[in-house]
């Protein structure tokens, strides 16, 4: 039960608006393929990553998804190998563009966690993992699995459409960590809440929500007209606030607090998009 625990899949979902992002602005429709290529993603890939970087973290505060997270047994390893290959194994029967995102993502996700690489604890080369991962990847494997193809994905919408979702990911990748400093830096890993301290951090949230929500409305305004890009403009709103009264309420020794108004800020954010997202697709069925 321990090693299903670490797989955080209630936390993985919080993710899969970059999946549904990419997967609208492909085209939408609907296709065994791209079921396939969502379950592969959020329960396998992102699942086994999280397991494999949880051994190698051995936290014991709150970490994404878990307040309480259980002790990281030798176990934990091999499992999350294992299932990150059954996830490869749905990824080759989607196509193999998907499968080839699936296998970078992997190999970036080694080199995010394990001790002897760790870009985990740098914070430039953490940021990079995180963008071109849960951010790029995650945007074009959805593309590869709609459409089957890439070659669409290079025009105005699918460049802007990638350009949102790393910056979307990116803008509460260092809020995550705003709960983890003591554990971080005790470990040695320069993370950005680490390197850089709580101000910043959140000064590159608005940054970044800022830029990538301008050009998600770029896009949803030329494809879906203006009434979706003002429910759109809307919700990006109230992440903006959400972040400015969460850095003006922080305070570093509060660590549970944090975890939970972090948490659900992500929650919300991802829900409330995820439903737009939704919403839209079942338009195109």
């Amino acid at each position: 039960m321990n090693l299903l625990v670490h797989l955080r899949l209630h936390f993985q979902l919080l993710l899969a608006p970059v999946y549904l992002w990419g997967w609208l602005i492909s085209g939408g429709g609907l296709n065994p393929a791209v079921v396939l290529g969502f379950v592969a993603f959020h329960v396998f890939l992102y699942g086994g990553v999280t397991a494999f970087n949880s051994y190698y973290d051995r936290d014991v505060g709150p970490v994404g998804g878990l307040e309480h997270p259980p002790p990281a047994t030798s176990t934990l390893l091999p499992f999350s190998v294992l299932v990150q290959g059954v996830g490869w194994v749905l990824a080759a029967f989607v196509n193999g563009l998907f499968a080839l995102a699936y296998g970078v993502f992997v190999v970036l996700s080694v080199a995010y966690s394990h001790p002897r690489i760790r870009l985990k604890a740098h914070p430039i080369p953490s940021l990079a993992v995180v963008g071109l991962g849960q951010g790029a990847l995650a945007f074009v494997a959805a593309w590869a699995a709609a459409r089957g193809e890439l070659a669409s994905a290079f025009s105005p919408d699918g460049a802007l459409g990638a350009v949102t979702a790393v910056f979307l990911i990116l803008a509460l990748y260092p809020l995550t960590q705003l709960y983890q400093i003591d554990e971080d830096a005790g470990r040695g890993d320069r993370t950005l809440a680490v390197a850089w301290g709580p101000g910043p951090c959140f000064v590159f949230s608005l940054i970044c929500t800022l830029v990538g929500g301008a050009t998600m409305l770029s896009v949803v305004a030329r494809r879906f007209g203006p009434l979706d890009a003002g429910v759109v403009a809307i919700g990006l709103t109230f992440q903006v606030a959400a972040v400015v009264w969460l850095r003006n309420t922080f305070k570093l020794e509060h660590i549970v607090t944090t975890y939970r108004a972090v948490m659900r800020l992500n929650t919300i954010s991802a829900g409330a998009l995820g439903a737009y997202l939704v919403a839209r697709l079942s338009m195109s069925l």
